[in-house]
């Protein structure tokens, strides 16, 4: 067990900045390393300003808060929570969730975790949350700043973007929230766009940071 004065406090957004990035005003691309993530697939009405209504979300945020209690104990180390990422699916009631966590947070570690939050809140055991580890990939980002309502603008930009370049998009387009819509006013809101691209037909590599 760790004392108080032992513990270390780690601020996962700093030490993953390159990869979350304020500075993306235009695209760029990033060689994303292996990372693994809280993930859930969850349906509810597409509304950002409500999200946190959404049990999948919900649970997730418990889990980050639950999760640093064994953290500390047990491992001295206690992390900030990363941004929440969605990712929307054909229809506006389809999402997946996700948020990275450090590799210290094992498969024994969640499972523990999830055991406490299904003990303590009945909805959690209908939930499908899983820990899942995303191998290395490309991936164009941009960010959109300002309204919600404007996104869709910035998504087109970024896929017009990648097309010129020649690369594909594979995969569902990522909104990662740099900041949160319920404590910043709609025309400050910070939303990182983040999309997967396939190169594997180019005979250049493409500009990757």
């Amino acid at each position: 067990m760790s004392s108080r004065s032992s513990v270390f406090r780690e601020d996962v957004r700093k030490t993953n900045k390159e990869y979350y990035s304020l500075k993306d005003k235009k695209v760029k691309y990033y060689l994303i390393p292996e990372m693994i993530y809280l993930e859930s697939i969850g349906s509810g009405e597409r509304d950002i300003y409500r999200m946190y209504d959404y049990k999948e979300v919900w649970t997730i945020g418990r889990f980050i808060n639950r999760v640093k209690f064994y953290t500390v104990r047990d491992l001295g180390k206690n992390f900030s929570r990363m941004p929440l990422e969605l990712a929307w699916g054909d229809s506006d009631y389809e999402y997946k969730v996700s948020m990275w966590v450090p590799e210290y947070i094992t498969e024994d570690l969640f499972e523990v975790t999830m055991t406490d939050l299904r003990e303590r809140y009945d909805f959690v055991k209908n939930l499908s949350i899983s820990l899942n580890s995303r191998q290395e990939r490309k991936c164009a980002q941009l960010l959109h700043f300002g309204e919600y309502s404007h996104i869709e603008s910035s998504k087109q930009y970024l896929l017009e973007e990648i097309n010129a370049k020649g690369y594909s998009p594979t995969g569902r387009l990522e909104e990662i929230f740099m900041n949160h819509p319920h404590c910043n006013p709609p025309d400050k809101l910070q939303i990182l766009l983040r999309q997967e691209v396939d190169d594997s037909f180019l005979i250049e590599e493409p500009d990757i940071t």
